[in-house]
């Protein structure tokens, strides 16, 4: 199994979004002046496992608008071909796509990719209610048009602590896990390499390693309770298995991956 790291720009988060506060200013924070952090990575991760290849999370475009509590800074030489390109793959070497949830920074990406991007399907049904709608408006983040969604139900048990799961290969190495919180329908995927470790995708389960070990929610999940919650699943399913811990947008997470680095 070979996993590669892959960025599409960068963006900058207010730090009410990064370090979220608790009660009724949680989410009204981020619409307030506030400082924000340096350019954090967009990242995508590409699988190579038994003679396919799996793309998790599809980047940005440089069509992202800015919103209240993240700049972003994504090129035309940032999108998803050109990073396929920097490890000699193109769109047409992907065999399968799958998204941890459907924010733009995770999503708009599949507008280049002519093939049915798979999602749990409590996501897909979040991001077509009535308030995610309402959200993607406002913010002018409206999900990618021409994209081919192929709702996915976690239908395959327990995985480890993870109460639901769905296997992606026939051997069960890569497995997909719900981890809802930060959207209700938000799952990572978790690869198991030749070594025997868990490299977890964790999309935006947290935003960094440090919010894991915090046990800190964030400030635009519906639930604060709930992504705690996955926090502490994800904690202890690292505490019986070898876990490498890789959200998308932690500066560390690609030497993590490099180095094998567990928690």
């Amino acid at each position: 199994m070979r996993i590669q790291a892959l960025t599409t720009g960068t963006v900058s988060c207010k730090n009410a979004f990064l370090f979220a506060a608790s009660g009724p200013m949680r989410q009204a924070r981020l619409f307030m002046p506030g400082e924000f952090s340096g350019p954090l990575p967009i990242h995508l991760w590409v699988v190579e496992h038994d003679g396919r290849r799996i793309l998790v999370d599809t980047g940005e475009t440089a069509a992202a608008r800015d919103i209240p509590f993240a700049r972003f800074r994504v090129g035309a030489d940032d999108e998803l071909p050109a990073a396929l390109a920097t490890i000699g793959l193109t769109v047409g070497d992907i065999d399968e796509v799958v998204l941890t949830h459907m924010h733009g920074d995770h999503v708009d990406g599949a507008v280049h990719l002519q093939r049915p991007v798979l999602v749990h399907d409590a996501e897909l049904a979040y991001a077509r209610s009535t308030v995610s709608r309402f959200l993607q408006r406002v913010l002018r983040q409206p999900l990618p048009d021409g994209v081919e969604y192929q709702p996915v139900k976690l239908d395959g048990g327990p995985f480890g602590a993870f109460e639901a799961s769905r296997p992606l290969t026939g051997d069960g190495r890569v497995v997909a896990v719900a981890t809802p919180g930060h959207t209700p329908g938000h799952i990572s995927v978790i690869c198991i390499d030749d070594e025997g470790r868990h490299v977890l995708l964790a999309g935006d389960a947290t935003d960094t390693l440090e919010q894991l070990h915090a046990r800190r929610h964030d400030a635009v999940g519906p639930k604060p309770a709930i992504t705690v919650a996955t926090i502490d699943r994800i904690l202890a399913h690292a505490r019986e298995h070898p876990t490498v811990y890789l959200p998308s947008h932690d500066p560390e997470s690609a030497a993590r991956l490099r180095e094998g680095s567990t928690l």
